[in-house]
């Protein structure tokens, strides 16, 4: 394999979008390979792209088996929430011993939020904006990164084999993406998915998300 062609082929595998297309058989490869060129800012012609892409398509490198894919999405359940707020703190000794004050202010059978991201320097917690500042007053402040507020839940419960069929978390994704939205927070405990996105994107997520399980 050509270094051009590990470029072409590793630039596909990074698009499911694309390759979705390509399993479909409704891309125009010469306006595909074009793009390609313009993206990349590659110095070569356009048929020799065209022959990385077919060749890309030949061995099967685009399936993703997206029929299980659209399957899986299709019968899956949506729904949403709104005024969610994100509190950002330090991985801290001092906040994981205080998250257990948390939970009593969490009335769950109210259907509240409590969503819990942790990562090797912070930890998040989305809750109500309601709770948000009985919540925030467990915490030090110097250990407080950042609040966040004015958020929304799109919560996506997945149909049978979610977690053993590829592509499926990054269609949602990519399908966000490209409808300019952007995803502050996601938290996945599959079945379930939760993607937090600005309030004012939240009906557009929500459109989104009903064609893709239309």
């Amino acid at each position: 394999m050509t270094n051009l062609t590990h470029e072409i082929w590793n630039f596909l595998d990074s698009e499911p979008s694309i390759r979705r297309e390509l399993s479909r058989g409704i891309v125009n490869t010469m306006a595909l390979a074009k793009y390609i060129i313009k993206a990349k800012n590659l110095d070569c012609s356009v048929d020799a792209l065209i022959s990385s892409i077919r060749r890309y398509v030949s061995e099967g490198k685009h399936n993703l088996k997206f029929y299980n894919v659209e399957n899986i999405i299709k019968s899956s359940r949506i729904s949403t929430k709104n005024k969610i707020a994100l509190i950002a703190m330090k991985r801290d000794p001092i906040i994981i011993e205080a998250l257990p004050k948390v939970f009593p202010l969490i009335e769950l059978n109210r259907g509240d939020v409590m969503r819990l991201s942790e990562g090797k320097e912070s930890i998040k917690l989305l809750i109500d904006e309601k709770n948000l500042q009985r919540i925030v007053d467990i915490f030090p402040k110097n250990k407080i990164i950042g609040v966040t507020r004015n958020l929304s839940e799109l919560s996506i419960s997945f149909g049978l084999g979610a977690a053993e069929t590829v592509g499926v978390l990054a269609t949602i994704i990519n399908e966000i993406a490209v409808n300019d939205i952007n995803i502050v927070e996601s938290i996945g405990c599959i079945p379930e998915y939760m993607i937090f996105v600005d309030t004012k994107d939240i009906l557009k997520a929500h459109e989104i998300m009903i064609r893709l399980c239309g």
